[in-house]
Order: structure tokens, then sequence, then C-alpha cells
């Protein structure tokens, strides 16, 4: 579960930015908040609103690059290849000099909580720390690596990882020390990354939301093949929505060079019989599509208790499907492992849905990006009608047109 994301110098934010999921005693006693084993209190939905070309997407983005940076950079970069060439990552776009980038996030793996320090630039990490918070309320260093620019070496403190004596020549400038650690089966490493491998996100390895269409209606219907009370579920939330689906089933096909692919299959009942007609999944409409693809990532993040990303959530949506889908991480029965859900939306009549603890706004001012939380803003009442007055343009975060 994630209590903390703050970031700086990354796409179109300059300045430091702070999303707090952990929330103070005036949230209201629901079942959209959970209580840790430290009295925290922490928020199941965090969504993110503001014009277009805001920021959204960018701040969205600062999580999925942490999940990357943390679990994959030392497999998905070449020794001496720049970091900014994945499109994940860029320093802030309108300054030549923006300097490093750094990012701090707070997140909790059984009743343990990890605090994990970044400072980079295009070519190297320059600052990587990772802190542990168990009993107490301090924060116990279990590594650090600074980079020394004068010297041009690291000085790094390893010694509570257990680690080979010539570890320190395995890391690379341009990955984590703990995607290093996860090539040599270090147990600390191994539960972190297995951790961040398990965020979903609609954004893939490149950083850009998915847009191989067929990959990954196949991917899904594996997954859902793979997890048959997973399927039943999502079946009946598909039947329930409306969508003219009776049912849906994965069957397995070979393409012509022998490679097997799992084909998702949906049933429509016939109008003139009891048969029913069927349909690939790339037949259906695209907002069918998306909430097949939707409900796989939701899934797999309540399975887990982790969290999952959507940029533009109610993309090719009815206004109605989304607060059912935040229902589920609401859902005692649905979420027994505390899910997170965090999303962008154009839909602005979600925020009746939510309360003001669980509302980031975006906005863009001289092509510098800015996000706070509605609870931030003094003044602002529980239960007040923030549709409205967000687009009155109370709040911000609202496009000038």
């Amino acid at each position: 579960m994630i209590h903390k994301i703050s970031f700086s110098n990354f796409f179109s934010f300059m300045d430091e930015v702070s999303i707090d999921f952990v929330v103070d005693n005036h949230a209201p006693d629901t079942n959209a908040y959970f209580t840790d084993s430290f009295g925290n209190r922490i928020s199941k939905i965090m969504t993110v609103v503001g014009g277009n070309a805001s920021g959204k997407t960018n701040l969205l983005r600062s999580v999925a690059f942490l999940r990357w940076f943390i679990a994959d950079s030392f497999t998905d970069l070449e020794p001496t290849q720049k970091i900014s060439e994945k499109d994940i990552y860029q320093p802030f776009l309108f300054c030549e000099q923006s300097g490093p980038s750094t990012f701090e996030i707070t997140f909790a793996i059984e009743k343990e909580i990890y605090k994990y320090n970044l400072s980079l630039n295009n070519e190297r990490v320059l600052n990587e720390v990772l802190s542990i918070k168990k009993e107490t309320n301090y924060w116990n260093k279990i590594f650090t690596r600074n980079y020394d620019d004068q010297r041009k070496e690291y000085s790094v403190n390893f010694a509570k990882l257990d680690l080979p004596s010539d570890f320190e020549k395995l890391v690379r400038p341009n990955s984590s020390v703990l995607s290093s650690a996860k090539q040599i089966n270090n147990p600390h490493a191994v539960k972190i990354v297995n951790y961040f491998s398990s965020i979903q996100s609609s954004f893939d390895e490149m950083g850009a939301p998915n847009k191989n269409a067929y990959q990954a209606l196949y991917k899904a219907a594996e997954f859902y093949h793979n997890k048959p009370e997973i399927r039943d579920k999502v079946e009946k939330i598909l039947k329930s929505f409306d969508l003219g689906i009776s049912k849906f089933e994965i069957q397995k096909f070979k393409r012509a060079d022998n490679t097997e692919v799992h084909l998702p299959l949906s049933y429509h009942k016939r109008i003139d019989s009891e048969k029913e007609a069927m349909l690939l999944m790339n037949e259906e409409s695209g907002g069918t599509r998306n909430l097949f693809l939707l409900l796989k990532d939701i899934f797999a993040a309540l399975e887990t208790g982790n969290i999952v990303i959507f940029d533009e959530l109610d993309n090719n949506l009815h206004p109605l499907m989304v607060p059912e889908i935040i229902n589920l991480f609401r859902s005692v029965n649905h979420n027994p492992h505390n899910a997170q859900l965090f999303f962008s939306s154009h839909n602005v009549q979600i925020l009746n849905e939510l309360d003001k603890q669980q509302i980031v706004l975006v906005e863009k001012d001289k092509n510098i990006s800015d996000a706070w939380k509605l609870s931030d803003i003094e003044g602002v009442r529980p239960g007040e009608n923030y549709y409205t007055k967000y687009l009155a343009g109370v709040y911000g975060g609202i496009p000038r047109l």
C-alpha cells in the first residue's frame, strides 16, 4: 500500500509536488479508508482531475516510473544507456538546465513501512536510499548510495543488505540497487522488487499507455484463463453492465509460427432462438474491450492488495460505470487486502462520489504543472457539491477556454 509519493523535475513538473494517501482525522469513517498497524488512515482511492495537457498523465507516470526503475532498470538498460532513452523518464521539459530529478515514495509491505529516496539525471543515479520503519516511528536506513561529482565515484553502505563483497561492481550508474540485487536473488531486493512488479498500470514498459490492442487482449485472456475464479467475477460484472454479453470464454489458438495465444470470445443471445451468437472480443465496442482490459488489472490488484494506476479510467466508458468500478475498492468483499486505485478522469461528475481527501487537482501555468489535494484548500467543507464548484472554477485545476 502506498502512503505517499513526492517528486520534482519530472516531465511537466518542475517544483516538488506531494500526493499523500494518508489522511487526517476529518476523513469520513467509511470503507474507502484503511487503518494500518501504525494507526495511519490511508485512502484506497485517489483521483486526478484537470484540463487537457495540465499534467495529469505525468503525475500518474511518477509511480509508473518508480515501479520500472526499482524493478527493471538493470535488465532494461544497457550499461551506457541514458535513462531518458526510456520514454517513461524525462526531466522537466521546458528548461535546459533543470538539474537532477528527485523522487520519494513511502509504501507498506505487510507490517513494515519503507521509504525510498532517489535523485538522478539522464546518465546516472546521484543519490539512492532505502529506509524501513517497523515497531517504532524511527526510520532505519537499509542502504545508501551517493555519487561524488568531484571524485567521480560512489560512496555506498550496503552492509544491511547481506550482499557479496564484490556487489558494488555489479551496480550500474543507470540502474537501481534493488534491480541489481534482484539479479543475485537477494531476499531484501526480491521482496521489494516483487512488490513494485505487481503494481498494475495502464502504462506499458515504455511509459506510454498500451496501444497494442490485440496483444493486450491476448494477455488479459491468458490472465483470466489462469484465474478462473476471477474470470467468473468479471463475467458477472460484464453481464450486469448491460453490454448484451451473456458470457465469455477463453480458447487457446495456435498461430502459423506455432506460438500459442489465448483468444477471448464473447456470447450474445439471439432474438429469434435460444442459441447464442459468438463474437471475438476485438469485435466488441471500444468500451467493452476497454472494460475487459481494465477489470483484469483491477482484479489483479484486488487479489494482491497492491495499487492499480489508470490514466483516463473513464475512456470509452459510460459515466455510470466509473462509480461501480470505484465501489469495488470500497467493498470489503471484493477488496479484503486493501488494494488502492489511483486514476485520472475527465468525467468530473465523479467528484461528488469521493471525499475531498481523495481528489487531486492539476493545473499548468507557463508550462509548469502543479498539483494539490482538494483538502489542502482552506474552507472546503465535507459533502459540498464538488462537481458544481469545480466547474465554477472555485478550486482551480480547470481549463481556461
